[in-house]
């Protein structure tokens, strides 16, 4: 079922418009008659309940109606060798409508076991290798997404391909052109790791550590839930080889999580506690752990005020160093583009003040400091301005900020 050409304005126009003279609303409107004549009233069904015939005549969502249909077709059975025959040769065709469709086709197929029953899947692995690096975006996020679909498929085989699905995921991390592309491939390492142990990752972990962090603060809330998972499941697999490396990329990220426990997202904010549990032992405050657990159990309520306050008031007596990298780090999220994560480390700051010897603590560019809350409190959000107003007002009361 190819698109039609985008390749001017007017049919880019005529496209959106669903109009009559898209092809493939007919051959769309076609397949579902003869499904309708060979498959049965459950299919029909499942594939109007997913809204799959208007995903395909889409162009911008026609991939996923592929993947939607292939699924659905897998079930009853309906997909044979000969149809597989039949597609592949669309997957390597210079006309990138007929790419994008056997390429997502080919990326859902890989989660089912007849590819391995019927060795298709070496052949298979090698197409998705080499449209992965295709010129056209949604052809490599389809790509990506089938290398990561051989864990449902063949889930033994994935130690067997580990290196080559490394390679490829990892490097689909580092796609400028599409963030799809890149959620798509941090997806599939989340799947494909699960099956890996540490051992197994060899020199790609270091790599695949650092690509993850730059991740933390992006704005695609997608983005930022996956990163926070991929980089949970790091935590998991981390055991001898890699963990005073890993210890040391905890350090540089346990601030940022501990501010994106209030992140605007509320699934955001809850992958990322989940991962905030798996990262703190690493660095290695076991006195404070039991309290961490007990903030952070899945049927606790996440108070972050209190949380904030029992790891400051730790840190002010056993390890002023990792406090110092807490309040520096703080003070870089107060420009941070979300008002709730403005809001959250201006408290942070507050509750650091509060716990320690401001004398003493020379680190703490008092100076600076005022400036920030000051550029805090003409903040647009009234909610940061309220908290930079109170914060700096108890300090001043103490008369520890000098002008």
């Amino acid at each position: 079922m190819p698109l039609p050409v985008i390749s001017s304005p007017s049919l880019g126009q005529r496209d959106r418009q669903h109009t009559e003279g898209n092809p493939c609303r007919f051959s769309v409107q076609a397949l579902e008659s003869v499904l309708f004549k060979v498959g049965n009233a459950r299919l029909m069904r499942e594939l109007r309940e997913q809204r799959t015939w208007i995903l395909l005549e889409n162009p911008q969502t026609h991939h996923e109606g592929v993947c939607l249909l292939v699924s659905v077709l897998l079930k009853s059975e309906l997909v044979t060798p000969e149809i597989i025959q039949n597609l592949l040769p669309w997957v390597n065709s210079p006309t990138e409508n007929y790419r994008v469709t056997g390429t997502a086709f080919l990326a859902q197929l890989m989660s089912d076991p007849m590819l391995r029953e019927k060795k298709f899947l070496k052949s298979v692995l090698r197409v998705l290798e080499e449209r992965s690096q295709d010129r056209n975006s949604i052809v490599r996020q389809m790509a990506v997404r089938g290398l990561g679909n051989i864990v449902d498929g063949a889930p033994e085989k994935v130690k067997k391909h580990k290196k080559f699905l490394l390679d490829i995921l990892i490097g689909a991390l580092h796609d400028i052109f599409s963030s799809e592309v890149i959620g798509e491939s941090m997806k599939a390492l989340a799947k494909v790791l699960k099956e890996l142990k540490e051992k197994d990752i060899g020199s790609s972990f270091r790599d695949l550590t650092q690509q993850i962090r730059t991740y933390f603060d992006d704005e695609d809330d997608a983005l930022r839930s996956v990163a926070f998972v991929l980089f949970g499941i790091l935590a998991q697999l981390t055991k001898k080889k890699w963990k005073a490396y890993f210890t040391e990329e905890v350090r540089k990220s346990w601030v940022t999580l501990l501010l994106h426990l209030q992140d605007p997202n509320p699934q955001v904010s809850m992958k990322c506690r989940a991962t905030f549990h798996l990262c703190f032992p690493f660095l290695g405050l076991k006195r404070l752990q039991h309290m961490i657990n007990k903030h952070l159990d899945d049927t606790a309520e996440l108070n972050p005020t209190e949380l904030q306050e029992d790891i400051c008031r730790h840190l002010a007596k056993e390890n002023l160093e990792l406090l110092q990298d807490l309040y520096k780090t703080t003070l870089t999220y107060f420009y941070s583009s979300w008002e709730g994560i403005r809001a959250a480390a201006a408290k942070l700051a507050g509750i650091i003040l509060e716990h320690i010897d401001i004398y003493l603590m020379k680190w703490l560019y008092r100076g600076y400091l005022l400036k920030y809350l000051r550029v805090l409190e003409k903040d647009p959000s009234p909610t940061v301005q309220l908290v930079a107003t109170e914060i700096i007002s108890d300090i001043r009361s103490g008369g520890v900020l000098e002008e």
